[in-house]
């Protein structure tokens, strides 16, 4: 377990001081511009859920991705991951806020000219106060204690890719978040 373990943990601290930084520096200069190469996607998406089930702890919830075997796409793949975390890490916080069991799916499809990745949960939708400034610097939190620096830096990371990122859907079934990546001449 531990030979399993230290490696993500080694990781998350890592992840960790490179968003304390990014946090710092948010306001004083715009993020770094993303260092492009093929990454493969199911790679990231692990590492992303399995950093989730552990910090949700007891909490009832399943974590699943469907993403294509072999799935290659031009990214930089740390920040790729923060915004995957920031993602997910909102919808674990609203689904375990809102006392039910919940599902979280990260979904990724290749179209002819983008690849498109959702981030899908069950739970119990956003307020419409933080869909009404969802992208803007200490604005847009939907939990008490957040900053409300996650999703417009989210957004920000996806611009520098030259995607887009969006909310696609919201209601009391839950809340899916779009992921447009261009494939460029790929």
């Amino acid at each position: 377990l531990v030979k399993r373990l230290a490696p993500k943990l080694v990781s998350s601290i890592t992840r960790a001081v490179h968003l304390c930084e990014s946090t710092l520096a948010f306001g004083k200069a715009d993020e770094q511009a993303p260092t492009l190469s093929q990454v493969r996607l199911s790679d990231i998406v692990e590492d992303v859920l399995d950093s989730e089930r552990l910090a949700a702890g007891e909490a009832d919830l399943t974590f699943l991705g469907e993403v294509p075997v072999g799935l290659m796409l031009r990214a930089d793949a740390e920040q790729l991951y923060r915004v995957l975390g920031n993602l997910v890490r909102n919808a674990r916080t609203a689904i375990v806020n809102s006392g039910e069991k919940g599902e979280i799916t990260i979904i990724a499809q290749e179209a002819e000219a983008d690849w498109i990745i959702d981030v899908a949960d069950t739970g119990p939708g956003l307020p419409a106060k933080a869909q009404d400034h969802l992208f803007q610097p200490f604005q847009g939190g939907a939990t008490k204690g957040g900053a409300g620096l996650g999703l417009s830096i989210a957004a920000e990371l996806i611009r520098g890719h030259g995607g887009h990122l969006h909310l696609h859907r919201t209601d009391a079934s839950g809340t899916v978040f779009r992921i447009t990546l261009p494939r460029g001449g790929v």
